[in-house]
């Protein structure tokens, strides 16, 4: 019989050699890693929930709803002086004008008069298609690292391509004016502010915190949507009336009510991002 081949053991690799000092960082990374804590995240952690938890849960937003709802007319009228001091200092001509409906001390709203509802000349929209066009090519050219941007921009573009096509073939149907978009985005606005505390109480509230950090929190939240609501219609107000209201869709559609949305979660990542490890226990 012919002997057997003894099995041939493959030769390992040389691990490669980066240097001491890859070396002597790597060895720190694994020493801090056996040492940390690993826990998972507390999306997927139980939530302890206890009578105290659900109360807070449910006495908050009723109370601070009720809060703002009982003052709704002051923070309306204070939103619109807000707006109506920038508008002298920016040269826009916006004025107090009494219409029925609307929220604030006897029914007051914004009105721009004569210049409320500006329409876009041959050169705006050119220089607006040039953008649209400059968008979307720029959003193909993108890598796909680049997808949190890349997306936006073609939506915006889209919204305004759409807007294009409007005003060139009926601008004069057009019915919304500068006044009436203010007083809508003010309207969007408190309405956010009112769904603010309901929102926490979902995924904030329950969590086992501090109830005066809940509070100071959820009032900070609020007092920057009562600074930051009245500045971004005044800013939409000055877009419009010294470029056209052909850029009305793409601010009231991209930069209203989502764009509220995402002010919302990027301040309640804020407050989340100071809670207790232990909030879930």
């Amino acid at each position: 019989m012919a002997p057997l081949n003894p099995p041939q053991v493959a030769a390992e690799r040389p691990v490669p050699s980066h240097g001491p000092d890859f070396a002597a960082t790597f060895a720190q990374l694994r020493l801090t890693g056996k040492q940390t804590d690993h826990r998972p995240h507390r999306a997927i952690t139980p939530l302890r929930i206890t009578p105290y938890l659900v109360a807070q849960a449910i006495v908050l937003p009723v109370a601070l709803c009720a809060l703002l709802a009982s003052h709704r007319h002051d923070l309306f009228d204070l939103w619109r002086d807000i707006i109506l001091f920038w508008s002298r200092e920016l040269g826009v001509p916006l004025v107090r004008a009494p219409l029925e409906g609307r929220l604030g001390s006897d029914g007051m709203a914004l009105s721009a008069g004569a210049y409320d509802r500006p329409l876009p000349g041959l050169t705006g929209m050119a220089v607006a298609a040039a953008t649209v066009v400059g968008l979307l090519w720029a959003s193909l050219r993108m890598r796909n690292d680049s997808l949190p941007l890349k997306y936006p921009m073609r939506i915006v573009g889209v919204v305004q391509g759409f807007a294009l096509a409007y005003f060139w073939f009926v601008p004069l149907q057009f019915p919304y004016t500068i006044s009436r978009h203010s007083e809508e985005l003010l309207f969007i606005g408190y309405v956010m502010m009112i769904a603010t505390p309901v929102m926490l109480a979902a995924g904030y509230y329950l969590l086992n915190e501090s109830l005066w950090t809940k509070v100071a929190n959820t009032v900070a939240i609020l007092a920057f949507f009562t600074l930051f609501i009245p500045h971004q219609v005044m800013a939409q107000a000055w877009i419009m009336y010294h470029l056209s209201v052909l850029y009305m869709p793409v601010l009231y559609i991209c930069f209203g009510a989502v764009f509220d949305a995402l002010v919302f979660v990027a301040l309640y990542s804020w407050a989340m991002s100071d809670v207790s490890p232990h909030a879930t226990r």
